[in-house]
């Protein structure tokens, strides 16, 4: 047959070669020759029935085709007494002698079946015949009658394992440790092998090395399932290679996605919706797990078990027994001593103090760096003291107190009803007085024996609501200390009341002996936050006062500390044992005492002038005096006058000590210790702690993190699919599975830059939906698999 002419229109495809080639069943290479009468034909077919011939070259006389379709599809009509099975020689394009064509990718994936005359009885005598529900294609090693496609039940159980586990396990260590606040007592709270926290700290370091690697293991099943489906499926082979390689994992993969978005804002179309799905949780992943590490840390602490509740605990403090065996007036010098040399109190050892169950105090029970508050308005125990914390009863002091700046006379409840006009022309410097509901106003002028600062004149009147004979005390009998004879002395729920107004002036130095002094050289500061009702009172003309006023209570008895979380419950009151000749004062009640320098304070009271009481409250704030040199002389000025907050620190700190040396005798480091029986102590060991990265924010991107995984594990890795994994020798087999027409030179360069792979389907499916036995390969069209189907 004469060979007809290509229409006007046409132009041979672009990956035309010199000759076409099909590599299965149903195709044909075909080769130009220069004789009229011969076509060489090579096919090449797998079969599935047993028998079935599969021809290896065949020359087909001219005589025995009677036509070939057009490129339109148009021709003669095929034998209906044709064998079945030569449809295997149909074609898709026009083949004459002498030329040679290759279809479009993207043209028809099958071939239509060409037009063969009657007599090709050669053709029909090559193959037998077979049932069209016979697949014709056929993997290596695979029966005809083909398997089902299998599940990787193990691989979807560890990839959703996997992400749990470690996520617990990071839930587990926050809520045990790291969801405390810094210095809380929790994380020392309970003991055991769990409780190991270099393990578990040095863990993390190990499991965030390896966890993304184990969650590339559980997305990979995951990928394979997911391209069986239309809804996820790669829309070309290109995008499937991508998926495979796991760049939605790899940094550089989201660096070079983020170029393209950056340069061809096409990052959807580049790499499809579940590259970037995928990709979105990795990054989350990414960022968390290193980040783990960073978010705990190991310090020195103590756990407490009872396991060591029989082992010998010593303390230090006083005990019921001992707290009253001490002289009144030593103690009260003693500690007044203390006090105006400007020590800092100090507890001994674990400097540990106990508040009530909610308290808003802060306590670091974590270190022993704690001082005392300087509001205890919510009451505090001090009790004994050892190297690590204490569980049990114990016996201790309970204290309240509290001072604030006044601001106006009304804000006093004892100084407001002063007398300014009582006894003006006393000449001595201290006296005082009660008033009508028996409150005591002591008053207490600058000596001037005694007078280390010569600038600043000063005058101090004490108000209290204790009456004459709790406040005086010629005896030192009992009634003042914490043992009762007649009855039993106030406890923690009766506040004292002490108030001060300071009044004082200071003047500038124009020399000191024979020193010339420039006032200009210092800056000499008045009252700044004085009570004006109090500003040139009769009895302190020029003079400007501040005032601070205070409440306190105490307290001696018995108390269920917990040293964990530095609280203290069932407080019980005790009277301590009584001491011949009299005992120490109460917290409350000392304070007066040291303020006006004296072990006592006599009902008439005559108080001793050479007591430079005004030098002690500037120096029990370790307020500093002016020098006239590098050398540090001494000046004998004061740049200042006492401020409010000034007389306010001294206050407190005078509490402070007051209450240190009743239970502590003053020592930060005491050398008696005595055994304290029934009592649980820590002991030394490593706690964890929080780091410098939040957890709940490494917790929370763990939690996306693992939840997308479980996610998909749970929805896709328990359906059959045609692999375990997306690797890369399922995809040289896709590659190796495609037509002959995709030629080597056609992916030179890198893939990504390959147009050819565009072209190519990315969906994996069933290539014969229509067989009973199944063929899974690259797909066009969206065909899925059948789970129920058998595949060759």
């Amino acid at each position: 047959m004469a060979a007809r002419r290509e229409s006007e229109g046409y132009s041979p495809s672009v990956y035309s070669q010199p000759s076409m080639n099909y590599s299965r069943a149903s195709t044909m290479r075909t080769t130009s020759s220069n004789s009229d009468n011969t076509i060489s034909t090579v096919s090449s077919m797998s079969a599935r029935s047993e028998g079935t011939i599969v021809p290896t070259h065949t020359n087909l006389s001219r005589n025995s085709v009677e036509d070939f379709s057009d490129e339109k599809g148009t021709g003669g009509q095929p034998n209906p007494d044709q064998s079945p099975n030569s449809a295997l020689l149909n074609f898709s394009r026009i083949a004459r002698v002498g030329t040679a064509y290759t279809p479009l990718l993207e043209e028809q994936p099958m071939p239509p079946p060409p037009n063969l005359s009657s007599s090709t009885t050669l053709h029909s005598s090559i193959y037998k015949n077979s049932e069209a529900s016979v697949s014709r294609r056929k993997t290596a090693n695979v029966p005809d009658f083909g398997f089902p496609l299998p599940r990787f039940i193990i691989r979807g159980i560890i990839s959703i394992i996997i992400p749990v586990a470690l996520v617990v396990y990071y839930f587990f260590t926050w809520w045990r440790w790291l969801r405390f606040p810094e210095g809380s007592s929790e994380v020392w709270q309970r003991t055991g092998i769990l409780d190991n926290v270099n393990i578990v700290n040095y863990s993390w370091f190990v499991i965030a090395t390896f966890a993304l690697n184990l969650g590339t293991y559980a997305v990979a099943g995951s990928v394979a399932s997911m391209v069986m489906r239309k809804r996820w499926a790669a829309k070309n082979f290109r995008r499937l290679l991508i998926l495979s390689g796991n760049t939605f994992q790899d940094p550089a993969g989201w660096f070079n996605a983020l170029i393209k978005l950056v340069q061809k804002r096409r990052l959807y179309k580049r790499n499809g919706a579940l590259w970037d799905i995928l990709a979105f949780f990795s990054i989350i992943g990414f960022a968390a797990w290193p980040l783990t590490g960073l978010t705990m840390q190991t310090e020195d602490g103590f756990t407490i078990s009872r396991r060591y509740k029989g082992d010998q605990v010593f303390v230090v403090g006083r005990n019921h027994s001992s707290i009253n065996g001490r002289d009144g007036a030593l103690t009260t010098s003693r500690v007044t001593t203390f006090w105006s040399s400007g020590f800092s109190p100090q507890l001994p050892l674990r400097k540990q103090f106990y508040i009530t169950p909610g308290s808003s105090i802060q306590l670091n029970v974590s270190s022993p760096d704690n001082t005392l508050p300087d509001d205890a308005s919510e009451s505090i125990f001090l009790g004994p003291q050892s190297t690590g914390p204490l569980l049990g009863s114990v016996f201790g002091l309970a204290i309240r107190y509290n001072c604030s700046i006044v601001n106006q006379t009304s804000q006093f409840t004892v100084l407001s009803r002063r007398n300014d006009t009582f006894d003006l022309d006393r000449s001595g410097s201290s006296f005082g007085y009660v008033l009508p509901d028996q409150s005591v106003i002591i008053v207490r002028n600058q000596s001037s024996s005694i007078n280390l600062i010569s600038n600043v004149n000063g005058s101090l009147e004490l108000g209290t609501s204790m009456t004459i004979s709790e406040l005086t005390d010629p005896t030192d009998s009992e009634n003042i200390g914490y043992a009762s004879i007649f009855k039993s002395y106030p406890g923690l729920n009766t506040t004292v009341v002490l108030e001060a107004a300071l009044w004082q002036s200071i003047s500038p130095i124009e020399s000191y002996g024979r020193i010339s002094v420039n006032p200009e050289n210092f800056n000499f500061r008045d009252a700044e936050n004085d009570i004006p009702e109090f500003r040139n009172t009769l009895r302190y003309p020029g003079q400007k006062a501040v005032g601070v006023r205070c409440e306190a209570s105490s307290a001696i008895g018995t108390a269920l500390i917990n040293g964990v979380d530095g609280t203290y419950t069932n407080f019980t009151q005790l009277d301590a044992e009584i001491r011949n000749g009299g005992g120490i004062k109460r917290f409350e009640t000392g304070i007066p005492h040291m303020i006006v320098q004296t072990p006592y304070i006599p009902s008439n009271f005559q108080l001793l002038d050479n007591v430079d009481w005004f030098s002690a409250l500037y120096a029990s704030i370790e307020m500093s005096s002016l020098t006239t040199n590098a050398f540090g002389d001494f000046l004998g000025a004061a740049p200042s006058v006492l401020q409010a907050e000034d007389l306010k620190r001294a206050l407190l700190r005078a509490y402070k000590t007051h209450a240190v040396h009743i239970m502590y005798d003053g020592l930060a480091d005491p050398t008696f210790a005595w055994k304290l029986e029934n009592v649980t102590m820590g002991t030394p060991t490593m706690i964890l702690t929080r780091g410098v990265v939040p957890p709940e924010i490494i917790l929370g991107m763990l939690t996306a993190w693992a939840l997308s995984i479980v996610i998909l594990s749970v929805t896709y890795q328990f359906r059959r699919r045609w692999t375990e994994t997306l690797d890369g020798y399922t995809i040289f087999r896709f590659g190796v599975d495609r037509p002959d027409d995709v030629l080597p030179e056609m992916l030179a360069g890198e893939f990504d830059n390959a147009a050819v792979l565009e072209r190519l389907p990315g969906m994996v499916g069933d290539l014969e939906p229509d067989s009973e036995v199944g063929y899974i390969g690259l797909v066009r069209g969206g065909q899925e698999a059948d789970w129920g189907k058998r595949y060759g």
